[in-house]
């Protein structure tokens, strides 16, 4: 009888990676991550003007439907009359602000915010590059109407205001809305755009050109979206002509 001896079987170890192996993998992820994030971060900003660009887009098709509704008229900034000067009812505001220009235009637009007065705190309305946004005065969201659409034709200098503004009287003459028709070079002038923080732009200190690279973000009478510098931006508002051969 032939007697057999079961020799043992070597016990295989896993071989680990070695410092080269390794440091290898390391640089490869490492390069495939500097390939990979700015393009992520590409993605996401041009999402995100992407987003503005179309809520821009949209204010100016729903004040073409608010002009319709209102005898031709543009949207006005604010209305801040006392009631019995009113021509239009307003929902009741708990907090006493006085209705402004996304209260107005929200029934034209896809507003999911509870409560007209409340429009303001829609994503819609609100600039999303704006870094000084706080949901405690959602008024100031770094979106604003042009609040200067006409001089008032007396010589002085003064701006007819698209509004109805806290020093409004009866008998003042140069504060109302504006026919849209009545608005002149609508090709340069912008309806609304990128204010330093508030809902209307009164003046070449509200514009706001810090967000794309030197320039803001407007949509002008005739619909299209622009990028001015503040110089485009001070023309746009106060002499559209001058923008002409730009």
């Amino acid at each position: 009888m032939i007697k057999t001896h079961n020799t043992p079987s070597r016990i295989s170890c896993p071989r680990g990676f070695t410092l080269i192996e390794l440091l290898t993998v390391i640089a490869i992820i490492a390069i495939l991550a500097a390939i990979l994030i700015p393009s992520i971060s590409s993605v996401r900003e041009r999402a995100r003007e992407t987003s503005k660009l179309s809520n821009y887009r949209q204010y100016f098709i729903a004040n073409t439907m608010y002009a319709s509704d209102n005898d031709g008229f543009s949207v006005i900034t604010v209305d801040a009359r006392d009631e019995e000067y009113r021509t239009t009812p307003y929902v009741a505001n708990p907090g006493g602000s006085k209705p402004h220009w996304t209260w107005l235009l929200a029934p034209y637009m896809s507003v999911t915010t509870e409560g007209q007065w409340l429009a303001w705190k829609d994503k819609v309305f609100i600039n999303p590059y704006f870094e000084g946004y706080d949901s405690g005065k959602a008024w100031f969201n770094g979106t604003g109407l042009n609040n200067r659409l006409q001089r008032n034709g007396s010589g002085d200098g003064r701006w007819y205001l698209n509004c109805y503004w806290r020093s409004w009287k009866p008998e003042d003459t140069n504060a109302g809305p504006t026919l849209l028709s009545a608005v002149t070079f609508p090709e340069y002038r912008f309806f609304a755009g990128d204010t330093q923080k508030g809902y209307h732009v009164s003046g070449p200190q509200d514009i706001n050109t810090t967000q794309h690279d030197g320039k803001g973000m407007f949509v002008l009478f005739n619909g299209s979206v622009v990028f001015y510098d503040q110089e485009e931006a001070e023309l746009s508002l106060d002499d559209p002509f001058m923008l002409r051969g730009r």
